[in-house]
């Protein structure tokens, strides 16, 4: 959830909405979102005042999943911004798998899915205006262990910086981070755990 946006003209902002996901099963409710964090109706979404906080030229990455695409989209033009690409595909690896130089199928996370399973998440890009575009080289895959849930990777923010100019904004941020300004209920909540999950997976390899 979030309370409230912080003042400020904000040229690069970064959301990760809490999307609430719609369960078939019993044991499908037990795996969903709600049971991790506060989650929001998509008209709530809609209606947070983002524009109201960016700069006239701006950067929106706006993280999503593949079965909430078409929604996501309507949440960047609901906030003012126009869809331009994908920023970013979250290729997730195991936490075992962390720092490893050779990666094979075994590497990889697997997810659910109600159609194929899923090991990706992606980063969709918004503009409002005509944002400035530090470097061309930029990548978008980004290949990195998956941590505890919802929790994206650091490579992201490094990313993000190098490719446009701040000022930065996290939105439904969950840690704390030098050059952002962070936005959220759960705001500080992975501070000081950076490497928890990926110990933890292993440990128990």
């Amino acid at each position: 959830m979030l309370d409230g946006l912080p003042q400020g003209e904000f040229a690069a902002i970064l959301a990760d909405p809490p999307w609430k996901f719609i369960v078939r099963s019993p044991k499908g409710e037990g795996r969903s979102p709600s049971q991790h964090y506060s989650v929001m109706p998509l008209p709530d979404i809609m209606a947070l005042p983002v524009a109201s906080v960016a700069a006239r030229s701006c950067h929106l990455f706006l993280w999503t999943s593949a079965p909430y695409l078409p929604l996501s989209l309507k949440v960047m033009e609901a906030w003012g911004f126009n869809y331009s690409s994908i920023a970013f595909t979250w290729l997730k690896t195991n936490p075992r798998e962390a720092g490893a130089l050779m990666l094979d199928a075994r590497s990889f996370h697997v997810g659910l899915g109600l159609t194929t399973r899923k090991n990706t998440e992606i980063v969709l890009l918004g503009r409002r205006g005509n944002p400035k575009r530090l470097s061309g080289a930029v990548r978008e895959l980004i290949i990195a262990p998956r941590r505890e849930h919802s929790r994206k990777p650091d490579e992201t923010f490094d990313r993000i910086g190098q490719y446009c100019p701040g000022p930065y904004l996290e939105m439904f941020s969950r840690e704390n981070r030098p050059g952002w300004t962070v936005a959220g209920n759960e705001t500080g909540k992975f501070n000081g755990v950076a490497e928890s999950a990926i110990t933890q997976g292993r440990e128990a390899a």
